[in-house]
């Protein structure tokens, strides 16, 4: 009766440090969700969804067995080619910068590369051969056709880059917060670990979260569970340092132009470290890295909700400094490879 009683008490007292637990996890997610609001801001900033985004007689919706996305054709081109633009992990077809381009006379096919009805429904085994039916649509319905430069950022740079070392038809690549190694899909729902892209049914090597370090995953679950602006950084860096060399993206053989545009104090993953990487594997491979810049070179990140400097990085100057250096750098790319 006595052992009967201590085990209830044992048990008690688990339940409460529980329910303590579980409190003080709904508080400090109600007070970092009222101090750092940029989590919810970055879910909606960018949207997945297609019918959001403005269509005209010059932006039109396009739509494969895979393909999917919007096709700007300026009534003045003026530019050779074509650029094909992906956004990130947000699952975006990045229409701003699309958008940006159209105005300035190019050709752009701005395009989702996961998460649409006919695509994988999120950033895991992910196909590089979508851009096969990419590169037919270029044949079809671009009259002039080449070069073929994709931009891409974050999660769409890893993706751009491994087109070009996978030896898909991509004259140029510009990534912005770029990785030199692919990684975990994002993909959580089935507690497996699956990889980010696949290459015509292959897995392509990729560094594990699970080959991260345990305290590294411990404080990126404990910011998740409360609310707290997550820096991924540190996974990233401990899943690379633990990999094989069949992670790395290697773009030697790639004889085509690299642009890579980063942040040394990006917060999301170490773009800085993974440009000067990629850039030391050819003459080609052209890096711009800006010290107090983040994830992503925002203007104007003094106008955005706390919480930014922790998430993304970089000091609200370093980022529009960035910014402003990096689009003058990319459209003087771009106009010397697209005429």
């Amino acid at each position: 009766m006595k052992a009967l009683k201590a085990i209830g008490k044992v048990l008690l007292g688990v339940l409460a440090a529980i329910l303590v637990l579980v409190l003080i996890v709904f508080g400090l997610r109600a007070y970092n969700g009222h101090k750092y609001p940029i989590t919810q801001s970055m879910a909606e900033a960018m949207s997945s969804d297609k019918s959001t985004y403005e269509t005209s007689e010059h932006i039109t919706t396009i739509e494969g067995e895979y393909l999917n996305g919007f096709h700007f054709q300026p009534a003045d081109k003026k530019h050779r080619g074509v650029v094909v633009i992906y956004g990130g992990s947000e699952g975006s077809p990045d229409y701003s910068r699309a958008k940006q381009l159209f105005d300035a006379g190019y050709e752009v096919l701005s395009l989702f590369f996961f998460g649409q009805p006919n695509k994988k429904p999120t950033l895991a085994n992910v196909p590089l051969e979508q851009f096969d039916e990419v590169t037919a649509y270029i044949a079809d319905h671009v009259e002039d056709p080449a070069p073929v430069t994709v931009i891409g950022t974050s999660k769409g740079a890893e993706f751009a880059a491994l087109l070009a070392a996978h030896g898909y038809p991509v004259d140029n690549v510009v990534a912005f917060a770029p990785a030199d190694h692919s990684y975990s899909g994002l993909d959580f729902t089935s507690g497996e670990d699956f990889p980010s892209f696949t290459d015509k049914g292959e897995v392509v090597g990729y560094a594990s979260f699970r080959k991260a370090s345990i305290s590294s995953g411990a404080k990126m679950l404990w910011d998740m569970a409360t609310g707290y602006p997550v820096s991924y950084r540190a996974t990233y860096e401990s899943a690379a340092a633990n990999a094989s060399d069949g992670a790395r993206i290697d773009l030697s053989d790639f004889d085509g132009n690299v642009l890579l545009f980063a942040g040394n104090a990006d917060q999301m993953w170490q773009a800085g470290i993974a440009a000067r990487a990629l850039a030391e594997q050819g003459d080609n491979i052209e890096a711009h890295v800006y010290p107090d810049a983040g994830h992503v070179f925002f203007p104007d990140a003094e106008k955005l909700p706390n919480g930014w400097q922790i998430m993304l990085g970089g000091t609200a100057e370093g980022n529009r400094a960035a910014h402003e250096a990096s689009e003058k750098t990319l459209l003087e790319r771009l106009a010397e490879w697209h005429g």
